[in-house]
């Protein structure tokens, strides 16, 4: 499934050919409705580094910033009453928004490194904290940054293997470099998760 996903993005992205100014346009489009609806931006990510490479990653993170800015504001003052009651039902986001409330920007950079909630769930979530809005921003812009970079990354490389556009011995070091790099992400995962899961068993 998440294979036929990729492969309908990398299809949709290609329709416009090179990254100029249109498809830049339409990818950015892409990352700021994955602010709004459930489509997980590791998709996107892996999806945008296939077709255009490391170039994506100016265009992907503004653009992810000012979904997750639009979805917040969306749930602080238009859904606040129905995603409350939503809320109230799950022990995990209620968890997570007391968190918030406790420790500010820092659970949120814990959450967009690595957390098993996606992101869309994350933005409503934290709409709803008392969190103020530049910590949410920036805090949101940074710590995205990582897996951003590993996805589009692995995304690029993978058309170079794939396509044979690279030099042995360079492919050789991109991949290197990106097997690395996600060690170090799966490491940085598996600490964030630890986090979480004492977050959610704290009184």
């Amino acid at each position: 499934m998440s294979f036929d996903v990729t492969q309908a993005l990398v299809d949709f992205l290609r329709r416009w050919g090179e990254l100029n100014p249109s498809s830049a346009a339409v990818l950015a489009l892409l990352f700021v409705g994955g602010g709004l609806v459930p489509v997980p931006r590791t998709f996107m990510s892996l999806a945008a580094g296939v077709v255009f490479g490391m170039a994506a990653v100016p265009v992907i993170m503004p653009a992810t910033t000012l979904g997750s800015l639009i979805a917040f504001l969306f749930a602080r003052y238009l859904f606040a009453e129905r995603l409350w009651r939503w809320v109230a039902r799950k022990p995990k986001a209620l968890a997570i928004m007391n968190a918030v409330n406790a420790e500010g920007w820092r659970i949120v950079g814990l959450c967009r490194l690595a957390s098993p909630i996606p992101s869309t769930i994350q933005n409503a979530i934290f709409g709803l904290t008392r969190i103020e809005l530049w910590p949410y921003l920036w805090a949101t812009f940074l710590f995205t940054i990582p897996q951003t970079l590993l996805y589009v990354y692995l995304g690029a490389v993978g058309k170079a293997a794939l396509f044979g556009e690279s030099g042995g011995v360079n492919l050789g070091v991109m991949i290197a470099g990106g097997l690395t790099f996600l060690g170090v992400v799966l490491m940085i995962t598996r600490r964030v998760r630890e986090s979480m899961r004492a977050l959610e068993s704290s009184p």
